[in-house]
C-alpha cells in the first residue's frame, strides 16, 4: 500500500492509497453476495472494472487531546462540545483523526451507469478502505483504532462538526472529498472519525434508531443513561 507522510503542526498526516487487492470471494463477502446467488455472475463480470476504476482512499492524522472539561474536549486548539466525545476521550492523550472514502471513480467511469448494484459496490469499497486503514494503524503504530466517534451519528455530536474535523485533517480534496453546506460528506460512501484505543466502541451503541439497517452495534441502554443522565 502506498503512503505519503507529511508533518503538520507537529503531527504526522498520512495519505493512504488503498490497494484493490481483494479476490472475487473477498469482495463478494463485502457485498454480501453468496456463490449460489444470482448476483454472483454479475459481480464476477464487474470486478475487473471495479479494480480498474475504483478510487478508495483515506487520510489519517495523529492529534493530541489537550483538555477535557465537562462536555468540552479540546484537540490541538479545536474544542468539540459533546458528552460522548468527552466521556470516551477522557483518559486518551492521543487520537487518530481520519477521513475515508470509496471515491467516485465508478461513477466517473461511466461503466456503471444504471447498474442497480452500484451503491453495493461503493459500500463494499468503503468498508474495504476502512478496514485497511484501521489495520494500517495497528501494523504501523500498534494502535487499535477500532473504537470510533463519527460526527452526525448522534444528536449529541451533530454533522456540523465535520467542518472543524476536516480543517484539522487538511486538504481532504487530495482524495476527492468535500463537504456540502450542511456538513455532509461527498462522495456519499465516505466517513469521518476520531479513533481511540478501546473496546471497539461504535456510535451505534448509543443510537436510538433501533431499526437502522446500518446498525453495527447493539443499543446499550445502561451506557446511554450513564452518559446522558436520562432514559432513552
Amino acid at each position: 500500500m502506498e503512503e505519503k507522510s507529511i508533518q503538520t503542526s507537529g503531527s504526522e498526516r498520512i495519505v493512504l492509497d488503498i490497494p484493490m487487492d481483494f479476490t472475487l470471494e473477498q469482495f463478494a463477502a463485502l457485498c454480501r453476495v453468496k456463490p449460489d446467488s444470482p448476483a454472483w455472475e454479475e459481480l464476477e463480470e464487474a470486478l475487473p472494472l471495479i479494480r480498474q476504476y475504483g478510487t478508495p482512499g483515506a487520510i489519517i492524522r495523529w492529534a493530541n487531546v489537550e483538555r477535557i472539561e465537562g462536555d468540552e474536549t479540546t484537540i490541538e486548539g479545536v474544542t468539540f462540545r459533546s458528552k460522548v466525545v468527552a466521556d470516551k476521550l477522557r483518559h486518551t492523550p492521543r487520537v487518530f483523526l481520519s477521513v475515508v472514502t470509496a471515491g467516485d471513480g465508478l461513477e466517473r467511469s461511466g461503466e456503471f451507469e444504471g447498474d442497480p448494484f452500484l451503491n453495493t459496490y461503493n459500500a463494499a469499497l468503503l468498508f474495504h478502505a476502512s478496514i485497511t486503514m484501521v489495520q494500517y494503524m495497528k501494523d504501523k503504530f500498534g494502535f487499535d483504532g477500532s473504537s470510533m466517534l463519527s460526527p452526525g451519528s448522534l444528536p449529541d455530536w451533530p454533522i456540523e462538526n465535520n467542518f472543524p474535523l476536516f480543517d484539522m485533517i487538511g486538504n481532504v480534496a487530495e482524495i476527492g472529498m468535500s463537504l456540502t453546506e450542511a456538513g455532509y460528506i461527498k462522495p456519499w460512501n465516505s466517513g469521518s472519525h476520531i479513533h481511540f484505543s478501546g473496546d471497539g466502541y461504535q456510535n451505534c451503541s448509543l443510537c436510538k434508531k433501533y431499526d437502522c439497517v446500518g446498525r453495527r452495534a447493539r443499543f446499550n441502554r445502561s451506557e446511554y443513561i450513564r452518559i446522558f443522565g436520562t432514559e432513552p
